[in-house]
């Protein structure tokens, strides 16, 4: 049954209509056709008409198959492994094999066992409603700029995530970053994506990460090189997201995803993506579980402007249990104005701006614009504050300079010293 996307909210039905095809696609084509070798099904790169984020011309290759009704208990989830590319493997294995998964068998959060042992895990499982903040390396040599205002949160945020080569283009080194911000006080979320780095390096980078005092990891697929300043660049993509944290969650248990040992494991909270407002809309609550079920303890969203898209998500997420199983936080952000609300909202696969928002912040003088976007962002969070399921934040903002106007003005900084004492 077609699950339109107009069932999600009303606010975001301007980008245009969904593409539906009656042929039958087998798992070796989506392999071979998808720009990201996804076998686990869509990425969050899928724009609401059903197009791909590499190729707007075409539909994305998961979306017949998975456009379909929402998950309930009695489905099986099935979580594929990574393609074989060996010589003489056979890429399309991963589509004939696979892990089921029962929702009822995943173990819940507070009865797993303690991961890392950091102040941000600590928090999480003490119920308190945590802080982070996205940092993005600098394109430099000379770390000395975001180390100053990384050094202005402390305080303000439980934890900095450090973005890898966002928007599919380089930038210093997030692992380099990550150890220099763990030395300036602030514990780091590494992010890792498949996009530039095969099996072999991810491992190698997850031990190396935890060697340099890193306790917490999200895994990612990223963005394609299509998107970034280097679009010649050739993508990796050997893993997707779920099978990436399946190899993440082994390297922590102790052995490499060849069963060869690993000498001392790391002690890491691992964590993966959601995508809230991207279609298929029934089929994100399904990919938030095979990503739970490969070992994640904890799940990042994609940036959430419409916020009623948001509550549908979270309303299915917590109807089958997911918030008892790992801790969720919601990412947001300040809009500058009318122009990056739109753009985002025409150029960004899988984030919805609502009319009404661009609207709102089109109607103030042009010298408040930006504060009406931290405004907004503001009563997000407040809303999230009492949304069931949602265990913290990550503000994602053009400026981290009115990071702590965020928190201040949410009370956060106050609720969290109160948590802490």
């Amino acid at each position: 049954m077609q699950h339109e996307p107009d069932a999600v909210g009303p606010t975001h039905a301007t980008k245009g209509t969904p593409i539906t095809s009656t042929t039958p696609v087998s798992g070796l084509q989506r392999l071979v056709e998808c720009p990201k070798t996804m076998t686990n099904g869509p990425c969050g790169g899928v724009a609401l008409d059903g197009t791909c984020e590499v190729d707007h011309s075409s539909v994305c290759v998961w979306w017949d198959e998975l456009n379909g009704p929402p998950l309930d208990h009695d489905v099986h989830i099935s979580v594929k492994p990574p393609p074989d590319w060996s010589p003489g493997g056979r890429w399309d294995s991963a589509f004939e094999n696979g892990t089921v998964i029962e929702l009822d068998d995943i173990i819940d959060r507070d009865q797993r066992p303690e991961r890392c042992g950091s102040r941000f895990e600590t928090l999480l499982r003490d119920g308190s409603f945590v802080v982070t903040a996205e940092i993005n390396p600098p394109d430099s040599a000379d770390p000395t700029s975001v180390l100053d205002a990384v050094s202005s949160l402390i305080g303000f945020v439980d934890a900095v995530h450090i973005s890898d080569n966002s928007l599919a283009s380089p930038h210093m080194c997030g692992l380099a970053m990550a150890a220099l911000i763990e030395q300036v006080g602030l514990e780091t979320i590494l992010h890792m994506t498949c996009r530039d780095r095969n099996r072999n390096m991810l491992q190698a980078d997850l031990l190396g990460a935890a060697a340099l005092g890193v306790k917490h990891v999200l895994c990612l697929t990223g963005d394609h090189p299509a998107i970034g300043d280097h679009p010649q660049a050739k993508p990796v993509f050997d893993l997707d997201a779920v099978s990436w944290a399946t190899a993440a969650t082994s390297v922590r248990s102790g052995a490499f995803m060849s069963g060869r040992q690993v000498t001392s494991a790391p002690q890491l909270m691992i964590g993966g993506g959601a995508e809230p407002t991207a279609p298929p809309f029934a089929f994100r609550p399904q990919r938030l579980v095979k990503k739970i079920a490969a070992g994640i303890d904890f799940a990042v969203t994609q940036v959430v402007y419409d916020m009623d898209m948001f509550r549908t998500y979270m309303s299915a997420v917590c109807e089958l249990g997911l918030d008892r199983k790992i801790y969720i936080l919601a990412s947001v952000g300040a809009l500058s104005g009318p122009s990056m609300a739109r753009g985002m909202n025409a150029e960004t696969p899988g984030i919805v701006v609502p009319d009404d928002v661009i609207a709102r912040i089109e109607a103030a003088p042009a010298g408040r614009r930006r504060d009406v976007g931290v405004d907004i962002c503001v009563e997000q969070i407040e809303e999230l504050l009492e949304t069931p399921g949602i265990s913290g934040i990550d503000i994602m903002d053009i400026d981290p300079g009115r990071y702590e106007e965020i928190v201040e003005r949410c009370g956060l900084r106050v609720r969290r010293q109160a948590a802490i004492g």
